[in-house]
């Protein structure tokens, strides 16, 4: 069956954008997403339903900073929403480059009134840096309390990057169009994937099989507070009955795998971190 790829491309005002090349990059690791569309420097404006072009316009001037842009692409007419966002820059040069960024770009335009929060859970820092934007938040985001967040002068984005200051390698954050997910990073929730040779998954030197039942593990989080307590849960997997003395090693015992934290030290969100260590 041959493949024949389509794009329907839409900039601002602009529907049907015929481009010379298209590169996206999205990761669930980063919270923008990028898109850079490449375009003949100068084109012909066609009218809807209507047959006559324009004259030749310089393509760069058709387009400004802030404009609205949807990407579709597929194959054989069966088309996919891959990336929406804004017009970021305009690079005039030959082809035209137009770099647009992901809903982060409007969080890099807005600067929220100074607030101060304390013991505050992430999704109600996230709701107020949201407010007044197009972006919502992920239905999935789990509970996680902040000891402290001051926002005096920073921009949505360096919000996000605050709480990223603060909770360091637990938490990440990403946007799939203009829905916003942020949580600690073993508690992102998952969809099921079926792999299969040839299709999904290029070489299989490496595939070993790995069951649950057979595996002995201790999961300890500790979560050290500013007096020097610490809060710790401790989570074993099933069938692990045997007391556990060493730590990060394997032996009769299983293995017990010990993080310390200074970001977290409420004891359920360390609980919830557990759990979800333990089923990756």
């Amino acid at each position: 069956m041959a493949f024949t790829l389509n794009s329907n491309i839409t900039i601002g005002q602009f529907k049907k954008v015929k481009p010379n090349e298209v590169k996206i990059q999205l990761a669930i690791s980063n919270y923008v997403n990028t898109c850079k569309i490449k375009l003949p420097a100068s084109a012909h404006l066609v009218c809807e339903n209507k047959a006559e072009k324009t004259n030749t316009v310089q393509t760069a001037q058709q387009f400004k900073e802030g404009d609205k842009v949807v990407v579709q692409l597929g194959y054989n007419g069966i088309l996919k929403t891959e990336f929406t966002g804004f017009v970021a820059r305009i690079n005039i040069a030959t082809p035209v480059e137009v770099e647009c960024e992901g809903y982060s770009y409007q969080l890099r335009k807005k600067t929220p009134a100074p607030k101060t929060f304390k013991k505050a859970e992430l999704k109600e820092v996230l709701k107020y840096i949201i407010t007044g934007t197009d972006i919502v938040l992920d239905a999935d985001i789990q509970g996680c309390v902040l000891e402290k967040i001051v926002i005096n002068g920073h921009n949505g984005v360096e919000v996000l990057e605050l709480i990223k200051k603060t909770l360091g390698d637990l938490v990440f954050m990403h946007f799939h169009n203009n829905v916003l997910y942020a949580g600690l990073t073993f508690l992102n929730p998952q969809q099921t994937v079926k792999y299969q040779l040839g299709w999904n998954v290029i070489k299989d030197n490496n595939l070993k099989q790995r069951q649950a039942k057979n595996d002995k593990i201790t999961i300890v989080y500790k979560g050290k507070k500013k007096d020097g307590s610490n809060v710790q849960a401790v989570l074993k997997s099933k069938g692990q009955s045997k007391v556990i003395t060493t730590e990060g090693e394997a032996g009769n015992g299983g293995e017990t795998k010990t993080i310390v934290t200074h970001s977290v030290t409420d004891e359920a969100t360390l609980k919830k971190m557990a759990e979800a260590k333990l089923k990756n």
